[in-house]
């Protein structure tokens, strides 16, 4: 018996290319994420090692009075005080820092630009400044500080346990569900062959997928506190005070002292 001719001519498939730009911009995004993720055990200490409850009020205290601040004086001192904070920094370790304050500053200018136009100089100049101040203490923040201290100092502060076990567990989950979506768009590129009309399908089943692995995961970690006799309240963590603190809440009343001053000049110039 012969073999057909049709048999022995090779086929040679020759696919459209396609674009695959969102899904490589995508898993660079997420393992972007996943990378900063991954350091919070790099992240460095401050050099005045405050605890976490200090360094959360002393940071909230700041953000505060830097917004409410009626006197330009007042912004210019904490914010050379925090440039000389900043110079302590590597250069490496500063980048990261910084990277977000300088994003919100470049922001508030090109909002704040029309104002020029009205003659709004003071505005164009104070607000910018206000805002890169403030979000250089939070990047300063969370820089310095690993994620898990933040549950202790929240509770130190009278948070309530649901608000607390949601925090908690999302910052774990973050990680967990951005590795299952990094795998499955890796997998969806891997075998893509051709040209895809409708990359929006590829989304949904995506997400589609991520969200049954969340619901399992929910599943699981429902199970495994269950059997821990989890009941859902946090312990107030009551750390020692050391003398290192007592220089933040000194830190805390200057900087309290110092914005009352201020005012209390600038109403009686007026």
């Amino acid at each position: 018996m012969q073999v057909p001719q049709w048999l022995l001519q090779e086929e040679r498939i020759t696919p459209p290319k396609d674009r695959d730009a969102f899904i490589r911009k995508s898993a660079a995004a997420l393992t972007y994420v996943l990378t900063k993720a991954r350091r919070i055990d790099e992240r460095q200490r401050s050099r005045i090692a405050f605890s976490t409850q200090i360094k959360l009020a002393l940071t909230l205290l700041f953000v505060l009075l830097v917004a409410a601040s009626r006197n330009f004086a007042f912004v210019e001192i904490v914010g050379v005080a925090l440039l000389v904070l900043l110079a302590t920094y590597e250069q490496e370790k500063l980048a990261r820092v910084l990277i977000l304050p300088i994003q919100a500053l470049i922001i508030s200018l090109i909002i704040l630009a029309p104002s020029l136009l009205l003659g709004q100089t003071r505005a164009f100049v104070v607000v910018p400044c206000k805002t890169f101040l403030t979000t250089t203490a939070i990047s300063l923040l969370a820089y310095s500080t690993s994620w898990n201290r933040f549950t202790c100092a929240f509770k130190s502060f009278g948070a309530p346990d649901s608000a607390l076990f949601i925090f908690d567990l999302t910052l774990k989950y973050v990680v967990v569900l951005g590795e299952i979506c990094l795998e499955t768009l890796e997998a969806v590129r891997l075998r893509s062959v051709g040209r895809n009309r409708r990359k929006a399908q590829t989304l949904g089943g995506i997400v589609g997928v991520a969200f049954l692995r969340a619901q399992k995961s929910a599943q699981e970690q429902f199970d495994a506190m269950t059997c821990r006799c989890f009941s859902g309240k946090y312990r107030r963590f009551k750390a020692p005070m050391r003398k290192i603190d007592l220089l933040g809440v000194a830190l805390c009343l200057g900087l309290l002292s110092l914005f009352i001053y201020l005012e209390i000049a600038i109403r009686c110039s007026n």
